[in-house]
């Protein structure tokens, strides 16, 4: 993303926040280990019987990265883990419908992203927003 003579490379997601397992969505912890002499829980009930990684409450957010930085990891003068992001931004307080809903299967709150250079606009899609219904979101980028 460039406006001005400022850049970033942006990443928008779902964040997991606080405790995370593998497992059910009410915290029934799935053995990862592979032993076939672990004893595997019984399937909770719906909404809760989705297994896969979950956490405690999750955040929509921007993460901002320096492209210098990735650049340096391509030319070989940083190792592919160095570069840490500059700034995080939560988008919860933009959000229409925020956090877990089970009984819809809502556990991911962004979608697709797109920026408008030369407008300075960042869209971000809101998933499950209005129900099922999806919202745009629109944030205008200035810079100099």
């Amino acid at each position: 993303m460039t406006k001005g003579e400022k850049s970033a490379v942006i990443l928008v997601g779902t964040k997991a926040m606080g405790e995370n397992w593998y497992g059910f969505a009410n915290g029934v912890v799935y053995p990862t280990s592979g032993n076939p002499d672990e004893t595997y829980p019984e399937v909770p009930p719906w909404p809760y019987d989705d297994r896969g990684w979950w956490s405690e409450e999750i955040s929509g957010q921007v993460i901002f990265y320096d492209p210098d930085d990735l650049a340096a990891v391509a030319q070989g003068e940083l190792e592919t883990w160095e570069p840490q992001p500059y700034a995080t931004m939560s988008l919860d307080s933009y959000l229409f419908d925020p956090g877990f809903n089970y009984e819809r299967g809502k556990r991911y709150l962004l979608g697709a992203v797109t920026f408008d250079r030369e407008q300075g606009y960042l869209y971000i899609i809101e998933r499950q927003a209005d129900e099922e219904k999806s919202l745009i979101h629109v944030f205008q980028i200035v810079g100099e």
